[in-house]
């Protein structure tokens, strides 16, 4: 399973690193496709952050990790500035869709699980583009025993599964690893059947871009 030209990295924040200095990295390696992930940004900052974004080299972000309060604007800027054609959000953000919040996008979202062993009732992933599966959250759900593996194996069989997440994953935790330390943390990806693959596939990594791409290459062969 050859994902090369299906992984990218991917501009984060939080937890004491900077979505500037990816963004400085992005400019100096001369990158042109990233995936956005301003899910710890406040609207302010990430309003500053797009200013960033439309003076770099970057021309298209594939998926970006969107916010309950994201407005509509902030989802078309992505989709006519960077091609973006998936957005993923957590489980509890359907609310916004009853208050069409984000009319008119609704099967460019794409849903992601945890593995906190409960799932709110809301969700109906029927009535979105379908699943943003976060690789390291499945096998997490998977050795608790939480309820979202098994929801996701059963969906993955009626719903598009549009793009992922991947990090490192600790199993003695057994949790998800935004800072990935050592290659040895992406090796669980060996494990995890195909059919929870998606077309679009983001690094979620504190990493600086730089490590990113090594990982990068080094699960390319992994899964080769």
């Amino acid at each position: 399973m050859n994902l090369n030209n299906r992984i990218y990295p991917t501009i984060t924040a939080g937890d004491g690193y900077k979505w500037e200095d990816k963004i400085k990295e992005v400019r100096k390696l001369g990158l042109k496709e990233v995936c956005v992930f301003p899910e710890f940004m406040e609207p302010n900052e990430r309003k500053k952050m797009y200013t960033e974004l439309l003076k770099s080299s970057i021309k298209k972000a594939p998926l970006v990790h969107i916010r309950d309060d994201m407005a509509k604007w902030e989802l078309k800027f992505f989709y006519d500035n960077f091609k973006t054609r998936y957005f993923n959000f957590h489980e509890h953000a359907f609310d916004n869709l009853k208050r069409r919040q984000w009319h008119g996008f609704h099967q460019q979202l794409f849903l992601e699980y945890d593995y906190s062993d409960s799932i709110a009732k809301n969700v109906k992933v029927k009535n979105i583009g379908g699943l943003c599966i976060d690789l390291s959250h499945l096998w997490s759900a998977k050795n608790r025993n939480a309820k979202e593996f098994d929801r996701c194996n059963g969906e993955v069989k009626k719903y598009k599964v549009g793009a992922n997440h991947l990090n490192g994953y600790n199993a003695k935790k057994m949790s998800d690893m935004h800072f990935v330390k050592n290659v040895s943390d992406l090796n669980y990806l060996k494990e995890i059947p195909k059919k929870f693959f998606g077309k679009i596939i983001a690094l979620e990594m504190y990493n600086s871009i730089a490590e990113q791409l090594m990982f990068k290459e080094y699960i390319s062969r992994l899964l080769k």
